[in-house]
C-alpha cells in the first residue's frame, strides 16, 4: 500500500456502534486511503452516524460505500463530498439517506459524467435522449441546506438534475448557496443556471447565494456577453464577486450589472446583498473611480426597474483596516458609485435604505 497521510476523525468512544455521530475522512497526500480494509470495518460498525464528510478520495469500486445503503445509516442528516471520484451508483447511495437535510457537493468526478462526449458544451442532461444516468429519485427528504460549488462537469450535472427533479427536494425557506464562475462555465451553460433558479424546488428557498468570492476561480474569459440571469422572482438575493491583486475586474462583475438591469419593474426582489472581496487593497493607491465596470454597476443599481427596500454592500478585505483606512475605502467606494450613494445612502433622502460595511471577512 502506498504511503498516505490521512485523518480519520471519530469522537473518542469504545463503542463504535452507539456513540460516534460524525465521520470525517480525508487524504491529504494523495494516497489510497479508501482501499484500507479497516476503513470498511470501522464504517460498518458505526450505526449512529449523523454527519459524514469525504474529502480528496477515490472511492470507485470501494465496498465501504455500500454500507451507506444499510438501515443502520438511515439517520444520516448531513453529507459533504469534496473532490471525490466515484461512480453514479455510489453517488446515489450517498444521497439516498432518508433523513438527509444538509448537502455540500464540490469537485465531484462522477466517472459516467466526466467521460461523456460534449459535456463541456451545454449538454441537456435531462433530455429524453440523454443516455447518462440520472438521480432524480435519489433524494428522499427536502433539504434545509444545499451548497454547490460548480467546479467540474459532474457538479454542473448535479445542479441540473436538481433543477429537473420531479420531487420536492428543497425545503421551504432553506439556504441555497451556489458558487460558480466563468472559469468552469460558458454562455452555453447559462440556460442550466437559469433552469436551476427557475425550478420549483429552488423557488421555495429563502435566499439564493450566487457567485464566487475566490479569485482562484476566475479567469479572463469574457462573460460580459452572457445572457443575464433572471433572479427577480426571489425576494432576497446575495451576489458575490472578487477583485484580484492587480485590480483586474472579473467578468462576473459585468454579468451581475447586466442581470440587475434586466430585473423587470414590479418584481418581488426587495433585498439585495452584494459582497465584494478585495484580495489586496492599499488605501494609499486606490484605482480610478471612473472605470467602466463601476459606471455600469452604478447605473444598474440606480435603475428605475429596481424597487429595493434595502441594499447591503459588504467590502471584505484580506487584512484588518483601521477606522481611518475604512473611512478612506468607503469614500473611495462611494466615489465609484455616486448614483448608488445618492439613492440609497445619502442623508436626508426620503428612504435611506442602504448599508455599507468594511471588514476583513464576511460570512460567505
Amino acid at each position: 500500500m502506498p504511503w498516505a497521510r490521512f485523518t480519520l476523525q471519530i469522537p473518542p468512544s469504545t463503542v463504535l456502534a452507539e456513540h460516534p455521530r460524525t465521520l470525517k475522512v480525508y487524504d491529504s497526500w494523495g494516497g489510497d486511503l479508501a482501499s484500507i480494509p479497516i476503513l470498511e470495518t470501522i464504517i460498518s460498525h458505526m450505526r449512529n452516524l449523523r454527519a459524514v464528510a469525504f474529502v480528496d478520495l477515490d472511492v470507485v469500486g470501494r465496498p465501504f460505500t455500500d454500507s451507506f445503503a444499510s438501515p443502520s445509516k438511515a439517520h444520516i442528516t448531513s453529507i459533504e463530498l469534496r473532490h471525490i471520484t466515484l461512480t453514479f451508483r455510489a453517488l446515489n447511495t450517498f444521497l439516498s439517506s432518508p433523513c438527509l437535510t444538509e448537502l455540500y457537493l464540490t469537485g465531484l468526478h462522477v466517472v459516467e459524467y466526466e467521460s461523456a462526449p460534449d459535456v463541456e458544451h451545454g449538454t441537456d442532461f435531462s433530455a429524453p435522449n440523454c443516455s447518462l444516468p440520472q438521480s432524480q429519485s435519489a433524494l428522499r427528504c427536502p433539504l434545509k441546506e444545499l451548497r454547490l460549488d460548480i467546479g467540474k462537469t459532474s457538479d454542473l450535472v448535479i445542479m441540473d438534475l436538481i433543477a429537473t427533479s420531479r420531487y420536492p427536494i428543497i425545503a421551504k425557506d432553506s439556504l441555497v448557496k451556489v458558487n460558480f464562475s466563468s472559469m468552469y462555465s460558458d454562455d452555453n451553460h447559462v440556460p442550466l443556471f437559469q433552469r436551476f433558479l427557475d425550478c420549483k424546488a429552488i423557488k421555495s428557498a429563502k435566499t439564493p447565494h450566487l457567485g464566487n468570492h475566490d479569485l482562484s476561480n476566475f479567469t479572463e474569459q469574457d462573460s460580459t456577453g452572457y445572457g443575464p440571469l433572471r433572479f427577480d422572482t426571489f425576494e432576497t438575493v446575495e451576489l458575490r464577486v472578487g477583485i484580484g491583486r492587480d485590480w483586474v475586474i472579473p467578468p462576473e462583475f459585468q454579468w451581475w450589472a447586466n442581470s440587475l438591469s434586466a430585473v423587470p419593474a414590479g418584481s418581488p426582489l426587495k433585498k439585495l446583498r452584494l459582497i465584494i472581496t478585495f484580495h489586496k487593497i492599499n488605501v494609499q493607491i486606490l484605482p480610478d473611480v471612473t472605470m467602466n465596470v463601476w459606471v455600469d454597476l452604478d447605473h444598474a443599481l440606480c435603475g428605475d426597474n429596481l424597487e429595493l427596500e434595502h441594499l447591503a454592500i459588504d467590502i471584505a478585505t484580506s487584512v484588518d483596516l483601521g477606522r481611518r483606512e475604512e473611512s478612506v475605502v468607503k469614500r473611495w467606494f462611494f466615489g465609484c458609485l455616486p448614483g448608488t450613494r445618492e439613492k440609497y445612502f445619502a442623508e436626508g433622502t426620503r428612504r435611506k435604505n442602504g448599508s455599507l460595511n468594511v471588514s476583513r471577512s464576511f460570512e460567505i
